[in-house]
């Protein structure tokens, strides 16, 4: 038996190749895209990673001034409580001027006057 040739046979041949042609395109411009999308992520993880680590830094830069005032503010706290107490055995103003108005009154040379 002979075989016949169907004479659609080159237009279907040229339909599937057509056909074909198309989805390697797509496939390729999808595969592109997906390269694009892979390096914006890469891109932002990297950008998170550096602005991470340098919150990192500046949190403990702060948390050491925090840590220095802290030590500052004691210390300060505690010569206020030093001159505190020292105000407290010093003479006030108005025992001052009693005791200068006993010696006014005990003061022969000014009774004179």
């Amino acid at each position: 038996m002979a075989r016949l040739e169907d004479p659609r046979t080159p237009m279907i041949m040229q339909e599937l190749v057509r056909r074909s042609n198309d989805e390697t395109r797509r496939l390729r411009e999808l595969e592109s895209r997906l390269q694009g999308i892979e390096e914006r992520a890469s891109a932002l993880e990297n950008m998170s990673i550096d602005k991470t680590k340098k919150l990192n830094e500046k949190l403990a830069d702060i948390e050491l001034s925090v840590s220095s005032l802290t030590d500052e503010v004691r210390v300060i706290q505690n010569t206020i409580d030093k001159l505190s107490k020292q105000m407290a055995k010093m003479a006030r103003k108005r025992d001052l001027l009693e005791v200068e108005k006993m010696v006014d009154l005990l003061s022969p040379i000014r009774q004179e006057k």
